[in-house]
């Protein structure tokens, strides 16, 4: 295989200052921490945490660096659910669905960025979650609730001028428009956010003011060492997916001498219509790096290894820690005069799971919005049986040549002057990277809706191809190619966009009469609230079917570090 590729070369991060350092080791003064709002501290088992990240520096004074934060739900010491969240302007809301079948118990949500790892899991976000799983209630005794413990700390929290929250009523009948107002806002809010949600009869220590205190001391020494190992890059332009390159025969991960730059070029691709590959970049010892940005959503990746003998794969990395130190949490004993109440919120949770509709999955638009040579759309002409055939026929500057007893595409690609063909294209199939071209020699072209053809040179991530055949099938389901042994597909869940809660509008009539139950516990969760600078806002919110108290909370913090903390209560009878 020919020196097709290019390689572009990071030269710098943000990070001050990088330049002098041997490889890995930086020196740098920036450090990240995460605060983490969540809709209430007590779920049932099937409901979704709602979570809200806000990155601060380690004086809680707002950063905006990272574009990834992660949340992982732990045990005793291993995370049961993990996710990954899009931050915009050092602020993101993300959903952690709890499954129906999660014991009961207390549980940590550790909250961090890929930056932060590099100082180690003490300075991580961490906040107690209690998880009732009301299908398991027989087994636990009729004994006094033990609480998860937490050191509440001494001393007045950095909050800013009181805030004053209330609602226009104290009591509301079911399915009612209501109003929240606040006052006393100051001008300079960085981010606010605002939830209501049916009472905990439970309490959880560890919230509020006390628990974004408490994130604020996990600041290293000042006079300590800033000489770090970098061995966790910052996310600063998306998502980093790393992976390891792996022999197919023997199934061992290459050490770096095994690996020949020269012959083997990796590359990651997110199938569906448009372009949306990323070539790897060399990283540790026989491992790579895959910079995306512009990802969200996605349920599948393929990855590719482009060797002459098709003898390596790559195997994607979890981005999690996935294990943790052990940190016991006490048992969590439930009082059966609160078994009715428990009751009550559990059916009303799954008459809301099957009245709701499935969540959509967000599909984000091609990453390289590149303009086509020649776009064929196949219905407009004859339609062949064979992939041959359709290129002979009226594909224009692209063609397969035999090889070796292997069929391989050429485009043309400029060079100097002239135009030739070139042997190293991309190809994409459903944006799926094919390197074996008997795969699209051999495929059904009455499945393929589209052919676009892209003359060369194209370079994509520092690396530098003969053009770009893409072919989009009617279904963008890459059903039926027929991969080598050094491609893969499979599942991966990449950054999730903002979640934003849908509620019902209760201010017409129609939809106060409507058939279909509303067991909504979490009746408001605004991540965003928008303010404008003004001091005195007003926010609709709408009662669901469940009667009860209800708790309002705003929290938010300032552009000078300071904290925003309120909370206020109502009944719906």
């Amino acid at each position: 295989m020919k020196k097709f590729f290019c390689y572009l070369f990071l030269i710098g991060i943000a990070v001050h200052p990088l330049h002098a350092t041997p490889l890995n080791v930086v020196q740098f003064e920036l450090r990240e921490r995460v605060y983490v709002q969540t809709d209430k501290q007590l779920y049932l088992s099937g409901e979704p945490i709602l979570l809200k990240f806000v990155t601060t520096d380690p004086e809680n004074i707002p950063l905006v660096f990272s574009k990834v934060a992660y949340a992982e739900l732990v045990d005793n010491s291993v995370s049961r659910i993990q996710i990954m969240v899009e931050l915009h302007n050092g602020t993101g809301a993300g959903r952690m669905q709890l499954p129906a079948d999660l014991p009961t118990g207390y549980y940590r949500l550790v909250a961090y960025t890929q930056f932060m790892r590099n100082e180690g899991a003490d300075v991580f976000f961490e906040k107690n979650i209690a998880v009732m799983n009301t299908f398991q209630l027989e087994n636990y005794p009729d004994e006094e609730v033990q609480h998860a413990g937490d050191v509440e700390l001494s001393g007045r929290p950095h909050i800013s001028n009181a805030i004053d929250l209330r609602t226009d009523n104290a009591i509301y009948p079911t399915r009612t428009r209501g109003e929240l107002i606040l006052d006393g806002l100051p001008e300079n809010i960085h981010t606010l956010s605002v939830t209501i949600a049916g009472k905990e009869f439970l309490p959880v220590a560890g919230s509020g003011a006390a628990l974004f205190e408490k994130n604020r001391t996990k600041n290293p020494d000042s006079n300590a060492t800033a000489s770090q190992r970098m061995e966790f890059l910052p996310e600063y332009e998306g998502h980093i997916i790393t992976g390891k390159i792996v022999d197919n025969q023997t199934g061992t991960h290459l050490a770096d001498s095994q690996t020949d730059d020269i012959l083997m070029v990796t590359g990651l691709a997110f199938p569906g219509e448009g372009i949306r590959f990323f070539p790897g970049q060399k990283s540790e010892p026989g491992s790579v790096r895959f910079y995306t940005s512009g990802i969200s959503g996605m349920k599948e990746i393929a990855t590719t290894v482009y060797h002459v003998d098709e003898k390596y794969r790559v195997d994607i990395q979890s981005p999690f820690i996935n294990r943790y130190s052990p940190k016991p949490m006490p048992a969590l004993l439930i009082d059966s005069a609160h078994y009715g109440q428990l009751l009550d919120r559990s059916v009303a949770l799954q008459v809301f799971h099957y009245f709701s509709e499935a969540s959509s999955v967000n599909i984000s638009h091609p990453h390289f919005n590149m303009k086509p040579t020649y776009t064929y759309l196949m219905d407009e002409y004859t339609r062949f049986t064979t992939m041959r055939e359709v290129f002979i026929e009226f594909i224009t500057g692209a063609r397969f040549r035999s090889n070796a007893g292997k069929q391989e595409i050429s485009v043309l690609t400029r060079r100097g002057r002239n135009l030739v063909y070139g042997n190293m294209p991309l190809v994409l199939l459903d944006g799926v990277p094919v390197s074996n071209h008997d795969a699209i020699y051999n495929y059904d072209p009455l499945t393929v809706e589209k052919i676009n053809i892209y003359y060369g040179p194209r370079i994509l991530g520092g690396y530098q191809f003969d053009g770009i055949v893409e072919l989009t099938t009617y279904r963008r389901n890459h059903a039926d190619l027929n991969l080598n042994r050094s491609a893969q597909i499979f599942t991966y869940e990449t950054p999730q966009p903002s979640f934003l809660l849908d509620t019902p509008d209760y201010s017409e009539e129609k939809n106060r009469q409507s058939r279909i139950p509303d067991g909504r516990h979490t009746l408001v969760w605004n991540p965003d609230v928008r303010i404008d600078s003004k001091t005195s806002i007003q926010l609709p919110f709408d009662t669901s079917d469940l009667t009860g108290e209800f708790q309002a909370t705003v929290e938010g913090i300032t552009s000078d570090g300071q904290f925003i903390y309120a909370t206020s209560f109502f009944m719906v009878e």
